[in-house]
């Protein structure tokens, strides 16, 4: 049997897709969870026999996917960002939506049972960022790879310990911005979110047995949501969406020791809903927002 408190996530990027870096060295990642897993699809035999039990069935394909989360620490998941983003930083400052494909190694981990799966070809097929209302800041990463090996002894390499930077919440953010502009004072967004999809898709091949053949980005799609409470500007903002009117969001994160990211949104189209509510109620809304002609930026500003 195995401990929860006995996992562990080790990370690589690699020089060649789908190749784990030989010697493994590798930098281990903080999670809250991951689900990153190997699964077939099996196709039914259709044969008539002389019996009318079913025929066993044929392994035709499988798939290497899930997601990892974790609570936001600065410079701990950048290179994940950057494969999300399909870019590389440059002077600090990370474009979504660029062509610069970056993989990955992770070995996966049940150190209590000697237990090691290693997924090569990782690709950071979504991100997310969600800030709530009062809690620690997730992040949450979807991969999409091209294999998985096992075995019972980790793979030999220099270990990097994980971050021991702070973990950033809701007390980290700071002035949130409306079109350049910041809201304190004329209104309070109380939660949000951003989302990154590259819509990947897997391209199988034959004489590749299990592992992928390809995996091919198409279109990017960034979205998200805020929470903000009823008033004058909420019912501004409300209005946007019935003449196509778009607002650019900026968002800054600041941990304790003074690291900051700031996430800049430069054109979104907004839907809402008027806020509803009972009389003992604060009224407020959601609004989903579409990122739309200009790429989102996350800038890095480390601590003097």
């Amino acid at each position: 049997m195995s401990s929860g408190a006995k996992q562990l996530v080790q990370i690589a990027k690699e020089t060649v897709i789908g190749t784990v870096p030989s010697p493994f060295a590798r930098q281990t990642l903080a999670f809250t969870d991951i689900s990153l897993n190997q699964s077939v699809e099996k196709t039914e035999s259709a044969s008539i026999t002389d019996s009318r039990l079913q025929q066993s069935s044929m392994i035709t394909s499988a798939e290497y996917s899930g997601e990892l989360g974790a609570e936001a620490q600065y410079g701990a998941y950048d290179d994940l960002m950057a494969a999300a983003a399909f870019n590389a930083w440059a002077t600090n400052v990370l474009t979504f939506g660029g062509t610069t494909r970056q993989t990955f190694s992770v070995l996966l981990g049940y150190t209590d049972i000697a237990n090691y799966h290693t997924f090569s070809g990782l690709h950071v097929n979504t991100f997310g960022i969600d800030i709530p209302e009062a809690g620690l800041i997730g992040l949450t990463f979807g991969f999409m790879g091209t294999k998985r090996t096992t075995a019972a002894v980790a793979p030999v390499g220099t270990i990097t310990p994980a971050s021991a930077n702070p973990r950033m919440s809701n007390i980290s953010v700071g002035d949130l911005l409306v079109d350049g502009v910041s809201v304190k004072g004329t209104a309070c967004i109380t939660a949000f979110s951003f989302n990154w999809d590259n819509s990947m898709q897997v391209q199988k091949c034959l004489g590749a047995g299990l592992e992928v053949g390809a995996i091919l980005e198409m279109s990017a799609k960034g979205t998200g949501s805020f929470t903000m409470a009823w008033s004058t500007k909420a019912a501004e903002l409300y209005e946007k969406q019935f003449i196509n009117g778009n607002i650019s969001l900026s968002i800054p994160i600041t941990d304790t020791a003074g690291n900051k990211y700031v996430l800049n949104i430069p054109k979104v189209e907004l839907t809402a809903p008027l806020a509803t509510g009972g009389k003992d109620d604060i009224l407020n809304t959601s609004f989903e927002y579409t990122v739309v002609d200009q790429a989102p930026t996350l800038t890095r500003t480390p601590k003097v």
